[in-house]
C-alpha cells in the first residue's frame, strides 16, 4: 500500500511499534525485578521514553546493567497517558539535563559533530509558536488526513534557537522518533513552519515504515554526491529526500491554493524549489539506486504523483539523457 498519499495505515504501524515497546519493556521488567505493567492508556509512544528505551538496549549490549536500570526507568516514567495530540515546547538552558543530553547526543551522532543546537528564551518561543500553530492550521484546512497523520507521528515540536553558523533548521531521527525540533526565528513565517513539519512528518513515516522494509539495498557505507548538498550521502539519505521533496510538492502547491497573499506566493514558490529539487534527485536514484520492492512503489508514486502537479519533469529526464 502507498504512502505518500496518507492512509490509515500509517496508525496501524504506529500501535504495533508501540506494542512491540510495551512487549519488549515488560520482558526488561521481568530482566530488573521491576513491577512495570503494560497500561492500556498509554496509546502513543512518547519520545522520550522511546529514546531512553533505546539507551537502555544499548547499555545492556555493552554489559553496563547498572545504566541500563537507569535507562530502563527513565523510559517507564516518560511515558504518555491519555491524548494522542502534539505538544509544542522549547529548547531551554533550564530543561531537565538528561532531556537536553538525548537531543544534543543524538544530533552530535547524526551529524559527526558538524551541526549545533542552540537554546530558545521562553519571550521568543512563546511569539514563535502561534505562527507554528497558524501554520498547522493552514495545513489541517488544506489536508485534514496530513494533518491527522502528523498528530499521529509527531509526540512533541520542540523549537529551538540559533546555535553555530551550521546550526538545526529542523530535524527528527528514528532514536528520538515522535519528536520534531524547529529552528524558531522571527522571520520566519506560518509557512515556514507548515513546511517544517510535513517535512519531519515524512521522515517520522518512513522511519515508521523501516521497520518493515528497507528501502534501499545499497550499501550503507557507500557514499553519494546527493542533489543541492555539499556533504556525500548513503542511498538511504538521497531516497528519504525524494519522500520529503514529494511531500513538501504536495502540500505547498495545496497551500497556495488556500493561503492569502505573499502567504500564497511563498507556499507556491517553496512548492517550485521542491519540484525542481525533487526530479534532481529522483534522476540521480533511477541511476544509482537498488531499491526494494516497497522502495521501488514509493518512487514510481512519488514521481507519478509530482510529474502532475509541476512543470519541471524534463529536469528528471534532462539528467538521465544527458547527465549529471
Amino acid at each position: 500500500m502507498s504512502i505518500l498519499i496518507t492512509n490509515e495505515e500509517y496508525r496501524q504501524d504506529s500501535y504495533a511499534l508501540l506494542n512491540q515497546y510495551k512487549e519488549s519493556m515488560s520482558y526488561l521488567a521481568s530482566v530488573f525485578n521491576d513491577n512495570y505493567q503494560k497500561s492500556e492508556s498509554v496509546t502513543k509512544l512518547s519520545w522520550k521514553s522511546f529514546a531512553f528505551y533505546n539507551k537502555c538496549i544499548k547499555s545492556l549490549q555493552a554489559n553496563d546493567a547498572d545504566s541500563g536500570l537507569y535507562f530502563f526507568q527513565e523510559a517507564k516514567q516518560n511515558e504518555r497517558h491519555g491524548s494522542e495530540g502534539f505538544r509544542v515546547s522549547g529548547f531551554y538552558e533550564n530543561n531537565r539535563k538528561e532531556e537536553i543530553d538525548l537531543v544534543v547526543d543524538e544530533i552530535r551522532e547524526e551529524a559527526s559533530g558538524k551541526i549545533s543546537i542552540g537554546f530558545i528564551s521562553a519571550k521568543v518561543a512563546e511569539v514563535e509558536k502561534a505562527k507554528l500553530i497558524a501554520g498547522i492550521e493552514l495545513l489541517k484546512a488544506q489536508s485534514i488526513d496530513l494533518y491527522k497523520e502528523a498528530e499521529i507521528l509527531i509526540d512533541e515540536i520542540v523549537l529551538t534557537g540559533p546555535g553555530d553558523e551550521y546550526h538545526v533548521r529542523s530535524a527528527s531521527s528514528f532514536n528520538l522518533l515522535g519528536l520534531v525540533l524547529i529552528w524558531a526565528d522571527e522571520v520566519h513565517s506560518p509557512i515556514y513552519y507548515a513546511q517544517q513539519v510535513v517535512h519531519e512528518a515524512a521522515h517520522l513515516r518512513l522511519f515508521l515504515k523501516s521497520t518493515d522494509d528497507r528501502f534501499v539495498l545499497n550499501p550503507e557505507n557507500e557514499l553519494y554526491a546527493a542533489p543541492f548538498r555539499l556533504d556525500a550521502r548513503p542511498m538511504l539519505g538521497i531516497f528519504h529526500a525524494l519522500f520529503v521533496l514529494a511531500r513538501i510538492a504536495l502540500a505547498m502547491s495545496g497551500l497556495g491554493k488556500i493561503a492569502l497573499g505573499k502567504l500564497a506566493e511563498e507556499a507556491l514558490e517553496k512548492g517550485r524549489v521542491a519540484e525542481k529539487r525533487f526530479f534532481a534527485t529522483a534522476a540521480q536514484i533511477k541511476r544509482d539506486g537498488v531499491l526494494t520492492p516497497m522502495g521501488q512503489q514509493i518512487f514510481d508514486e512519488c514521481l507519478q504523483e509530482i510529474t502532475k502537479i509541476s512543470p519541471f519533469r524534463n529536469i528528471y529526464d534532462d539528467m538521465l539523457e544527458n547527465g549529471f
